[in-house]
């Protein structure tokens, strides 16, 4: 029987799609085989392509002993392929990766990113403890899906011997407004649509990114509902944070007048138009 050969691999810029690819020979049959790492827009440097590609060097050797892989190996693998979809989520996974957790442990095999050191590391941390929590989790999924790929022997995940005390917890109790309180803050507010975006943020009690995916569409005048089906970010257009989120909510008499005040003066009055339409993008304005 022929000994088969360790290979890495090679990887290459396709020049007509600008894309990283990763390829190999199955040995089994002798085929050539590839993998898309990223655009370059997301892999500016053949050196990063070269990093993310070893996370793909066990694939390309299945008969061989899992070799060691750095943890940022395994991070950048999971960020291109296991990331979640949600805008907003992958993007304060990639944020809490790429700033806290690989300065500092993205050099280290896996196996050598210890509880014990990781538990000390995040009491040094100047941060709320809910971020804490959020790292932790990252780094989990990170072990996860090492484990997943092979990349890392299958076992116990190291980030579960960790506990972040307080986790869960917001550092400060939620300012919550009297009828009083709120009246004289509607006072101050005498700009439109932001005038109506207060009211039915409080009336409804949406997160801000729900209220700026609003689509006159979402609303049935007659059963005094309105259906919140999306919402958007930083003009990204993305499902809503939770199953639970996307509901029918109640709409008082009132509410709905101050709706149709709005609309009658907007120019994007029409079902399929946003209710909070930008003039300058004809798109979801900004709430912040």
């Amino acid at each position: 029987m022929k000994r088969q050969h360790y290979q890495r691999g090679s990887v290459y810029m396709d020049p007509r799609r600008k894309v990283w690819v990763y390829r190999w020979t199955d040995h089994s049959t002798g085929a050539r085989r590839s993998e898309r790492l990223g655009t370059l827009a997301e892999i500016p440097t053949k050196a990063k392509a070269l990093r993310l590609a070893s996370g793909f060097v066990p694939t390309a050797n299945p008969t061989h002993k899992t070799p060691i892989v750095t943890f940022e190996t395994a991070a950048r693998r999971y960020m291109t392929e296991r990331m979640p979809k949600r805008f907003t989520t992958s993007g304060g996974y990639r944020n809490n990766l790429e700033k806290h957790v690989l300065p500092v442990w993205g050099d280290l095999d896996l196996g050598a990113v210890k509880p014990l050191a990781v538990h000390r590391w995040f009491l040094t941390l100047p941060l709320a403890q809910k971020t804490k929590a959020h790292i932790k989790s990252v780094m989990r999924q990170v072990f996860e899906y090492a484990m997943l790929c092979e990349m890392f022997e299958m076992q116990r995940n190291p980030m579960d011997l960790i506990r972040i005390e307080g986790g869960t917890l917001t550092d400060k109790d939620p300012l919550i407004l009297t009828p009083e309180q709120f009246s004289r803050l509607l006072q101050q507010i005498v700009t439109e649509p932001y005038r109506t975006m207060v009211l039915v943020a409080m009336c409804l009690g949406l997160r801000r990114s729900e209220i700026a995916g609003l689509k006159w569409s979402d609303f049935n005048w007659v059963d005094r509902q309105v259906l919140i089906q999306r919402s958007v970010i930083a003009n990204r257009v993305d499902a809503v944070k939770t199953k639970k989120s996307k509901a029918r909510l109640p709409l008082d008499p009132a509410l709905i007048a101050v709706l149709k005040d709005w609309r009658s003066i907007s120019e994007f009055n029409a079902d399929s138009d946003w209710i909070w339409a930008s003039p300058w993008v004809a798109g979801p304005c900004r709430t912040t």
